[in-house]
């Protein structure tokens, strides 16, 4: 499906099923937080929201790779 913003993307994505029961969402949550804690920065609203998509399932990792891809490679 295109989709003329990233924002447009992330809302039909969050309106999904989540892909992940809950304890794989959770693993995938604290390897998150982990990956924030190594690298010393912390996420702000935007980022925190893109991370649900992954750690919800809300998109496979290859979509979410295109998505970031189109969001930030403008």
């Amino acid at each position: 499906m295109d989709y003329k913003t990233a924002a447009k993307w992330r809302e039909a994505a969050m309106k999904r099923t989540n892909g992940v029961d809950e304890d794989e969402s959770g693993r995938r949550r604290e390897i998150v937080q982990l990956h924030q804690l190594e690298s010393g920065v912390e996420a702000d609203a935007d980022v925190r929201a893109d991370y649900e998509l992954y750690i919800l399932g809300k998109m496979e990792i290859e979509e979410y790779e295109q998505y970031l891809l189109f969001k930030h490679g403008s």
